[in-house]
């Protein structure tokens, strides 16, 4: 595990309730994983299932923290701000099944293009083992407009 609590907040620009990543497994330059416990009082959470919108700003998240974690361990950029990502599409979102509150989600993205602001990635959430779902994202970053990789 590379990060988790307090250091991810400093790692993405998203603020509780909104957090949907809880610890960074692995990092790279082409690959990030993430891990999340869905709580019952998850803003995603309603029926006792995390709702397709987490799953997505899920991989979302995970996609941010790649860029802050990036960013910060490049000689002399401990001082830049963090980007926010905006995405702007989603395309082949499958679901498989929602994940019940309670569960641990497994996140992964792969950088599938980067160029200048504008990053595409592939996604996929797991839950005990099986696919939830998966998804290809176009995001946009909108401060410090580039990938640091």
């Amino acid at each position: 595990m590379l990060a988790s609590g307090d250091m991810i907040l400093e790692l993405i620009p998203q603020r509780p309730p909104m957090v949907m990543v809880g610890k960074l497994l692995e990092c790279d330059e082409k690959s990030t994983t993430t891990s999340l416990t869905i709580s019952e009082n998850n803003v995603f959470v309603s029926r006792n299932f995390f709702s397709p919108s987490g799953l997505l700003e899920s991989m979302a998240q995970t996609a941010a923290l790649r860029t802050g974690w990036l960013l910060r361990n490049k000689p002399g950029a401990a001082t830049k701000n963090i980007p926010v990502g905006v995405i702007g599409s989603i395309k082949n979102f499958k679901l498989n099944f929602l994940p019940a509150a309670g569960s641990v989600i497994i996140t992964t993205i792969n950088v599938e293009y980067a160029f200048g602001n504008a990053t595409l990635i592939s996604g996929k959430v797991e839950s005990g083992g099986r696919l939830a779902a998966e998804a290809e994202m176009q995001i946009f970053l909108t401060e410090n407009g580039e990938d640091p990789s």
